[in-house]
């Protein structure tokens, strides 16, 4: 890319180089890569001769088998519109700083060719502002959307003062107020799979998305409407109605697909079913559970009331926002994933412990990267001092020593912190299921909690695509893709690797 844009601020001594490359969008389904530049919104328009000028250029800097396209975009510097951008940007990278920035407190002025950015803040925010390295990041991000000559400055202004005497505000962690039991998958009805922890129904009687619940069907009756719109359209659908009993009644539906209706047949009065699905108010004007997945199952481990003794403790691993240019990431920025990865938000976390035994041997350092709807945004690190001394052998592996841990935090406060990192995520690591979820079950366990998050193990999913690797290791993997892995046997790098490696497996 450095090399395109060389060409265009060299070619007939800069007539293009007011152009900036904005985007670089590969479709691979169309064999089409797309190239979207900038240009200042002092031009007017670019001239069709201009268009196949400065496409030959590409053709001819960048050799493609695919298809090549040009699209321009002018770059509007209004103040109104930068305002809200850098609002966007600080919402995404720095919640902090957003939380505490209105939009009064941003000024654009334009002045002799030149944007001047200045953010009203208090000393407080200033100096977070300042240790983050905002101005690098905000500066980055303006300079690669738009054309023009910015500078940023932070201002502290009393009026938006913040009291320097802000008491650490402690937080806390419920074990669950919703308590799960177990269950023990028998065979999967219709659906996706659905992890065999569910919630009791008197619990989970409100509105709410992604339940799981777990009972007695009765009451099944099965009927036909026409529908009225969507691809199906006139066609006669099926649906069917039933109650769900764990002591606690609720009213379900599910309305089937053309491929399920035969599948319905196995719901039989008194059958026991694990099932997911979102809980409204139906017609009836009761809450009503709309089934999507459907699994038969049997109890493993009746429900318990569990202690929901409450954790208070301020938090002693800093979770740190990623960032990352957007110049190193053209063609991966605009990836689309499947979508488990585009709709949910996954932690990816890796281990370094002092031996293969969860049972004996202790964690010695947490690393996990925290991926939402497909974007990196966020990475969490910490080193634990274990109860005993690393022995030689761990050592040997993970070049972790005594005295690195020396000031670490205790597992008991280092897991919590993970756990309210990870909460409402899938969980996701490299063998993970027969390592890391073992070690990191074991140190909830400790503190009350339960490790009961949805898992992706990456390791199976890069079997399951059959790549042409001598093995199936991380390294191994990740070489195959593209990916560096610098640091292993480190748990942030392991972590950020699979991350990395989960993305690039679930492209679409």
């Amino acid at each position: 890319m450095d090399e395109l844009t060389q060409t265009l601020i060299n070619f007939e001594d800069g007539k293009y180089a007011f152009l900036k490359l904005y985007s670089v969008t590969l479709n691979r389904e169309q064999e089409e890569c797309v190239f979207t530049f900038l240009y200042p919104e002092t031009l007017s328009e670019i001239t069709e001769e201009q268009r196949t000028e400065i496409l030959n250029l590409v053709s001819k800097t960048i050799p493609l088998n695919s298809k090549i396209r040009i699209k321009f975009k002018k770059s509007f510097l209004d103040e109104k519109l930068l305002r809200s951008e850098i609002s966007s940007f600080l919402n995404k990278y720095s919640k902090a700083i957003f939380s505490e920035l209105s939009p009064e407190q941003i000024i654009v002025n334009k002045k002799d060719g030149k944007i001047k950015v200045e953010l009203f803040m208090s000393k407080l925010i200033k100096d977070y502002y300042e240790r983050k390295f905002m101005k690098i990041k905000i500066l980055d991000y303006l300079e690669n959307n738009f054309i023009g000559d910015f500078e940023l400055d932070a201002i502290i202004d009393d009026n938006f003062d913040i009291s320097d005497k802000i008491t650490p505000v402690s937080y806390k962690i419920e074990a669950k107020k919703s308590p799960r039991y177990e269950v023990t998958i028998i065979k999967k009805l219709f659906g996706k799979d659905i992890a065999p922890f569910p919630e009791q129904i008197k619990n989970n009687l409100k509105p709410k998305t992604a339940v799981i619940l777990f009972g007695k069907i009765s009451h099944i009756t099965i009927k036909s409407f026409v529908a009225k719109k969507g691809k199906m359209t006139g066609q006669e659908k099926k649906y069917v109605n039933f109650t769900l009993d764990d002591g606690k009644v609720i009213e379900c539906v599910y309305f089937s697909t053309k491929s399920n209706e035969t599948k319905l047949i196995a719901l039989e009065e008194g059958l026991s079913f694990l099932c997911l699905g979102d809980i409204k108010v139906g017609l009836s004007g009761r809450p009503t559970y709309y089934i999507k997945s459907m699994t038969l199952a049997q109890i493993k481990t009746p429900p318990q009331e569990l202690d929901e003794t409450i954790i208070y403790k301020k938090p002693v691993v800093k979770v740190e926002d990623f960032y990352e240019n957007k110049q190193e990431n053209l063609f991966t920025k605009s990836a689309k994933y499947n979508e488990i990865v585009a709709s949910n938000d996954i932690v990816v976390y890796d281990l370094e412990t002092t031996g293969l035994d969860p049972e004996n041997c202790e964690i010695i350092e947490i690393g996990a990267i925290k991926i939402e709807k497909g974007v990196i945004t966020k990475k969490f690190s910490t080193f634990v001092k274990p109860i005993e001394e690393i022995p030689e052998s761990a050592t040997k592996i993970n070049h972790i020593t005594n005295e690195m841990v020396a000031n670490a935090p205790k597992i008991e406060d280092a897991i919590v912190d993970f756990y309210n990192f990870s909460k409402n995520c899938i969980i996701s690591g490299y063998n993970n299921t027969d390592f890391d979820n073992k070690f990191l079950r074991k140190a909830y366990q400790k503190v009350g909690l339960q490790l009961l998050n949805e898992n992706i193990d990456v390791l199976l999913l890069a079997r399951s695509k059959h790549l042409k690797t001598p093995n199936s290791k991380l390294g191994t993997v990740a070489t195959a893709l593209g990916i560096d892995l610098t640091g292993a046997h480190r748990a942030y790098n392991d972590a950020f690797a699979t991350a990395k490696v989960l993305l690039k497996l679930s492209e679409l």
